[in-house]
């Protein structure tokens, strides 16, 4: 089991959301995406977002590595 600062597979993260097959099963091909819940954080109030920023993507897959780790993975409970 790898360590936490070292995971590079969302295989067992809780979030994970998998692509299904109409059966219920997990999809042959691997994909996914990330539902991790990412909130903007709070500024000071001498600073302020000059435009409001939105995080897109998070495509995974169960099949392939990630190049980096990912540091909001957390195992399902």
């Amino acid at each position: 089991m790898a360590k936490r600062d070292e995971m590079k597979n969302c295989t067992d993260c809780k979030h994970a959301a998998w692509k299904r097959t109409a059966a219920g099963r997990l999809h042959p091909s691997g994909d996914g995406r990330c539902q991790y819940p990412w909130k903007m954080p709070e500024l000071p109030v001498a600073l302020y977002w000059i435009s409001r920023p939105t995080p897109s993507g998070g495509p995974i897959q169960r099949k392939h590595d990630n190049a980096e780790h990912c540091a909001y993975w957390a195992r399902v409970a």
